[in-house]
């Protein structure tokens, strides 16, 4: 009897410790440039893109509230933010066939985040530089939009689109 008893509350004790283990959930990790030929990641070093601190922590940032800013810890980009956004910047450059003929074009990325409530935030500055480095053109974005649905996906998925839309923009500008 007094075996039984206590192998149930080894096998108890067992099971309770399973259940509260210590082990942080797995990182999901995003990639927003999976779609994109593999030249397009080599970059072009007449492109210098330049993020925010806040955003180069390596997960993906929400705004919390009109002055405050949280970077996920288990939802995180698959690679840096500053590559894939170069990318971007690439392959918007080679789609609307904007060549640089010399010039740098120089990438500021200010907010590139989503918020709790569905809301998609975004802007960034595009200079073109002359071969001497001094500024010919600076072009400013901004969008301020709606996820179509919850969830860390569907963020990424409109953050893409968001991006690509005031890169595009912002190049029939300097063009």
């Amino acid at each position: 009897m007094k075996s039984k008893l206590l192998t149930g509350l080894v096998l108890f004790s067992a099971i309770l410790c399973g259940c509260t283990s210590d082990t942080p959930p797995s990182q999901i990790r995003y990639s927003m440039v999976q779609d994109l030929a593999p030249e397009m990641m080599s970059g072009s070093s007449n492109i210098i893109l330049q993020l925010n601190p806040v955003l180069d922590g390596g997960g993906i940032v929400l705004q919390v509230s009109d002055h405050s800013l949280r970077e996920a810890r288990f939802h995180r980009w698959a690679e840096p933010l500053n590559a894939q956004l170069g990318a971007l910047v690439s392959n918007t450059m080679s789609k609307d066939k904007f060549s640089l003929n010399g010039h740098t074009l120089e990438v500021y990325v200010a907010r590139f985040q989503g918020s709790a409530s569905g809301n998609i935030y975004i802007s960034a500055s595009f200079s073109l530089l002359n071969p001497q480095g001094l500024k010919i053109k600076t072009v400013s974005r901004q969008l301020e939009t709606q996820q179509s649905e919850p969830g860390y996906d569907a963020l990424v998925s409109a953050l893409r689109s968001g991006f690509d839309r005031i890169c595009h923009d912002a190049l029939l500008e300097l063009k």
